[in-house]
């Protein structure tokens, strides 16, 4: 079905941040609300579900209005797409509690005590009781090695929930309230993002369904950890770069600086960032220099040492204060080699090779977290981007063919939506704008940085957890980039247009056989 489309120029805004920012605050304060008021808390499962779906009709029934009156737009789409996403994301976070599919979470015994206790929600627990931040080595209790930007943010919401009188308990369970608004976040960006690379139509509609329907976000939209804040520091990062090559003003380059530092100031790893974006500073750096006018030459410098300065001063500053305080260099606490998850023991082709038909395991495709029973990083990346580490072993009939379709669906659209990506840069970099060829090495050179960096980490960090799919969620916008770029660049009748094409389908059929799943399935 070919949706209407409405022209707009890449760097023009179509649909207003703050009508899509109300919806998302106003899905936020509800959920917040059911999982805040006693008698909302206890809510059966089947009323949340059929909330929910009775929500999604009626917005469905309105779409369907707008098409046959013929008012349907883009704009309308795209708000639509959000809001499927957040009522998705809702639905997860009131299924699931505070302990539910989380990673490395620990517990928390609450302010009455003085107990210092592990895991992200001890980490958030610290900063709630004592309001500070740890002043212990890091590496002495599990998950405080994290720079703190999310824990604080974290603290802070309770701090504020329990000062206007809710409950300790009800308040931790709403911890998931900041992840699921970063979600949201993500969602918005990710329009932003496609729009400022020139999406429209059919191709910018499968890129937004991705991001809104991913059950890997959905999960993460309940998490209580750092990787939802990180992956939209990420967002923001790629999105203020692409301005900056429209703009190259000191507001761009600023932005740019603060989303890396805040980015590394909530996880590390973010800073793979700042390779493609330190290649295209390098390339407009030394086109300055190649034209040799000194006034130009010295301004680029002051604006690339500002850059640095703020992008370092803010990301680092954790990092350099453990090692004044502590002497610790910046790492993760890693199991021992006597893990069930450690996977040191097979040989790196087994670990990143391409695997074999038996390694798949098509017949029940969930992650047992055993390196011996699942060793292959891009297996163990498909089974958590569907279903976490869930493995429900009494799994049976028609809710096990639903998780066996979507994951084949899966491993085949995604697999064929990497070279329709690269394909797409490709032609853009031949054919257009040196603007727009200076845009597909950004985005080619990021897609290939986060991949290495997360084979690179599964090297370093043997173990099944280290190839979770949460490590790269940021790669969904690449993908969402190259389902729009190629529905535009490729027309329909070539090959590559029918490809593109089947390649966008599969991936909006993969989505939706993947809500089914979860909106069925007891196990959440």
């Amino acid at each position: 079905m070919h949706m209407p489309t409405q022209t707009n120029h890449p760097t023009t805004d179509a649909v207003s941040s703050s009508a899509i920012l109300t919806m998302l605050l106003f899905f936020c304060l509800s959920t917040t609300l059911m999982q805040g008021i006693p008698s909302l808390a206890a809510l059966p499962r089947n009323r949340i579900i059929g909330g929910c779906l009775f929500l999604f009709t009626l917005t469905l029934a309105v779409l369907a209005s707008l098409r046959l009156t013929h008012r349907l737009t883009e704009n309308h789409m795209v708000f639509f797409l959000i809001f499927w996403g957040m009522l998705f994301h809702c639905s997860y976070v009131l299924l699931s509690g505070l302990y539910d599919r989380q990673h490395d979470e620990g517990f928390y015994t609450g302010i009455a005590t003085g107990q210092v206790n592990p895991g992200h929600i001890g980490y958030i627990e610290y900063i709630y009781k004592f309001r500070k931040l740890p002043d212990m080595n890091p590496y002495q209790f599990f998950s405080y090695y994290h720079p703190p930007l999310h824990y604080i943010l974290s603290g802070l919401w309770l701090i504020f929930l329990t000062s206007l009188g809710m409950a300790e308990e009800l308040a931790f369970e709403n911890l998931q309230i900041l992840p699921l608004f970063y979600s949201g976040l993500f969602m918005l960006l990710t329009y932003r993002i496609l729009k400022r690379t020139g999406a429209e139509g059919n191709g910018l509609y499968a890129g937004l369904l991705l991001t809104a329907l991913h059950p890997a976000l959905a999960v993460m939209s309940g998490s209580i950890n750092n990787d939802m804040l990180s992956s939209v520091l990420l967002a923001c990062a790629i999105l203020t770069t692409l301005r900056w090559l429209q703009e190259k003003s000191w507001k761009n380059l600023l932005l740019i600086a603060v989303s890396i530092g805040f980015g590394m100031l909530c996880k590390i790893n973010t800073a793979v960032i700042a390779l493609p974006v330190g290649l295209l500073f390098l390339i407009d750096f030394t086109g300055t220099l190649r034209r040799g006018k000194k006034t130009d030459i010295l301004r680029s410098f002051r604006r690339y040492l500002l850059f640095g300065l703020t992008a370092g001063s803010i990301g680092l500053c954790w990092i350099v204060r453990n090692l004044i305080r502590f002497h610790v260099k910046p790492g993760i606490s890693s199991a021992t080699e006597d893990s069930i998850m450690y996977t040191g023991n097979y040989s790196l082709w087994a670990r990143l090779g391409l695997p074999s038909l038996s390694d798949w395991h098509f017949s029940f495709p969930f992650h047992p977290l055993s390196g011996d029973t699942v060793h292959n990083t891009w297996v163990i990346m498909f089974q958590t981007s569907l279903f976490t580490e869930e493995y429900p072993a009494q799994l049976t009939g028609l809710p096990l063919f639903l998780c066996q379709a979507s994951y084949i669906s899966a491993i085949l659209f995604a697999t064929a939506s990497v070279p329709l990506f690269f394909a797409a840069q490709y032609k853009k970099q031949r054919k257009g704008t040196k603007e727009t060829g200076l845009e597909s090495l950004f985005l080619s050179t990021g897609y290939l940085a986060f991949l290495f960096s997360f084979a690179l980490f599964s090297v370093k960090y043997p173990y099944t957890c280290s190839s979770d799919f949460r490590y790269i969620v940021i790669c969904l916008i690449y993908a969402a980039i190259g389902l729009s770029d190629s529905s535009r660049l490729y027309p329909g009748n070539t090959f590559m247009g029918i490809f593109s094409r089947a390649v966008r389908r599969g991936v909006c059929i993969t989505m939706g056989l993947m809500v089914l799943v979860y909106m069925s399935w007891k196990q959440w």
